[in-house]
């Protein structure tokens, strides 16, 4: 457990190390052996000396080149190279020189040399000579020539070296063309607004942040704010529409060729790039264009559940920046476009809510025919075929034919078609891309004599029903009838006066029963009837009965004269007893 604690310290140790550059007070050269050397600016346009050097070629051993920082004060330092070199001092040898070229900038050189009589003392021997006076910028490619001084032909070395770049953090926070600034933020997606502090930035310069979508460069949106570099202060709130991955804060200090610090908040949020999908109905060209840039395939496929969509054939296109088209596509709701990445897939359906053309097949079946029904928004040409639902590659055409807009078109069907795993199918072929309907009749007869049987029961309740109404509405009409009478003949007694008002009125209600008795007798339900009529004399307080009515029906004496209009002779006596079915006495 020790060892392996000193272990992980001595490699952050290294890191540590690594990551720091060495300061320097001041820049000049240095020689070891108490060897006074002297450095001067060198420019050697001469061309070298071809002739035979009285030198040895190997005087230059281990040339080591690294990067030293010379601070003035706190964000003032400047980055120089230094070299060392390990050389073996000859009589003949002056000097070594130094040259340090890089891209874009002339070649800077510097001479060191060696005394007369020091060359004598150490003719031989093996001395370090270090110079650390070449200025150089962050991130900078930089190739380092030695030569001999005087200059010989074959004594030569070259090495190439790279400095630290502005990734180091202690060029960040020390050297100005470095110093970006630190940027912290916090989200409301509520409100759709960023609030961003700055820390660690120039301290007499303003500030610049921004809002902007990342590509070769960030392209700044509206979002943009400067600080002042004497705020209270360092902070913004920038407000944003859509949380894209390329989304980024952007910062950096007012000053010429400013490095840019950018922090992209949305970076992990690539559902937010599949929103794009849009559709051209007359050209019927379905496209989608990346708001960043991203690296997919995009797919067609039609959707068959949730989650699940089948590719369409020849299909498949890889995107990183440019724009996806598809031509001549079926505007379908089950038509959609999967995109895949490697973080996963995602599938947008961009017809499956919006007022888009479309189309669609039922089927009908019947005792003896079964149609397919064709129906469309637009003018289309379709295909219906006849498929086996365990291979549905394996179609048999039926027609083709041309639906116009609303006008739906009647396809006849062939009876073996309710069969098991036997499925009707319809699919455009005026387009490239589309997306089959598929429609099963798997035992279609079964449910038909189903839905038959069904059928001849809702009949026989309907008229069963129907015969019990009409039957009430008859005895209904009939009492109705019978009451009407009733009313007129007590209205006409009292214009006009009796003697026996009671018997005339029992008389008449006689006549108008045994009447009612002769219509109701030949209707089916007779009996009910009966009893229904002798509860309504009952409740007029008739004297009369069932029995009495039939006496009298069989006697066919239902005919009932009027009375006179003074009744007190022996005569009506006689006459409204035979009414009242008395035997004259």
């Amino acid at each position: 457990m020790r060892s392996t604690l000193l272990l992980v310290l001595t490699v952050w140790g290294a890191l540590a190390q690594e990551d720091q550059i060495q300061r320097t007070l001041k820049c000049g050269a240095r020689c070891s052996q108490d060897l006074r050397c002297k450095a001067k600016h060198h420019l050697s346009f001469a061309p070298c000396n071809r002739g035979p050097a009285p030198i040895n070629s190997t005087i230059f051993h281990n040339v080591n080149i690294s990067t030293v920082m010379e601070c003035e004060k706190k964000q003032k330092c400047s980055l120089r190279l230094k070299v060392m070199a390990t050389v073996q001092i000859n009589e003949h040898l002056r000097g070594v020189s130094f040259c340090v070229v890089s891209a874009g900038m002339l070649e800077h050189c510097r001479v060191v040399t060696f005394p007369r009589l020091a060359r004598l003392r150490l003719a031989g021997q093996l001395v370090e000579v270090q110079d650390d006076c070449f200025e150089v910028s962050p991130g900078q490619n930089v190739h380092l020539m030695l030569k001999s001084f005087p200059n010989y032909c074959e004594i030569t070395r070259s090495q190439v070296y790279r400095v630290q770049g502005c990734d180091n953090a202690d060029l960040r926070s020390n050297v100005p063309e470095c110093i970006t600034g630190k940027l912290a933020y916090t989200v409301d997606m509520e409100k759709r607004e960023l609030f961003v502090g700055v820390s660690d930035m120039l301290e007499d310069k303003d500030y610049h942040l921004r809002l902007c979508h990342r590509w070769d460069i960030c392209t700044g949106t509206e979002a943009y704010t400067l600080l002042k570099r004497d705020a209270s202060s360092m902070s913004a709130t920038l407000p944003f529409s859509s949380p894209l991955p390329c989304l980024c804060i952007e910062g950096w200090s007012s000053t010429v060729d400013a490095l840019r610090v950018q922090v992209c908040p949305f970076r992990n949020r690539t559902d937010e790039l599949w929103s794009g999908v849009t559709f051209d109905s007359e050209r019927e060209v379905l496209s989608w264009e990346p708001a960043c840039p991203v690296k997919a395939v995009i797919t067609l496929c039609q959707s068959q559940g949730e989650n699940v969509c089948q590719d369409l054939a020849n299909s498949s296109q890889t995107v990183g920046r440019r724009k996806v088209m598809y031509s001549k596509v079926d505007p379908h709701p089950t038509l959609c476009m999967k995109f895949t990445t490697d973080a996963g897939s995602w599938i947008k359906c961009p017809f499956k809510d919006r007022n888009f053309p479309a189309w669609g097949l039922t089927v009908t079946t019947g005792p003896s025919q079964h149609q397919a029904i064709l129906t469309s928004q637009i003018r289309i040409k379709l295909s219906l075929q006849v498929c086996q639902s365990n291979e549905p590659s394996k179609c048999d055409d039926i027609i083709s034919v041309t639906v116009e807009k609303m006008s739906p078109v009647f396809v006849n069907l062939t009876a073996d078609i309710c069969q098991p795993n036997i499925c009707i199918q319809a699919r455009r072929v005026d387009v490239q891309f589309n997306a089959p309907v598929l429609h099963c009749l798997s035992q279609c007869s079964h449910r038909l004599q189903a839905r038959d049987g069904q059928y001849l029961c809702r009949v026989k309740w309907w008229l069963g029903s129907a015969i019990a109404c009409l039957t009430l509405m008859i005895v209904a009409g009939l009492a109705g009838h019978f009451m009407l009478t009733v009313y007129q003949r007590r209205h006409a007694n009292r214009k006009h006066g009796s003697c026996y008002p009671f018997e005339h009125t029992a008389a008449t209600r006689t006549q108008a029963a045994v009447a009612l008795l002769h219509a109701v007798d030949d209707q089916d339900h007779a009996q009910q009837s009966s009893r229904d009529l002798e509860k309504f004399l009952f409740g007029t307080g008739m004297p009369v009965t069932l029995a009495d009515l039939e006496k009298v029906r069989d006697q066919q004496s239902l005919s009932v004269e009027p009375l006179p209009a003074s009744c007190g002779s022996p005569g009506c006596n006689q006459h409204l007893d035979r009414l009242k079915g008395v035997a004259p006495t």
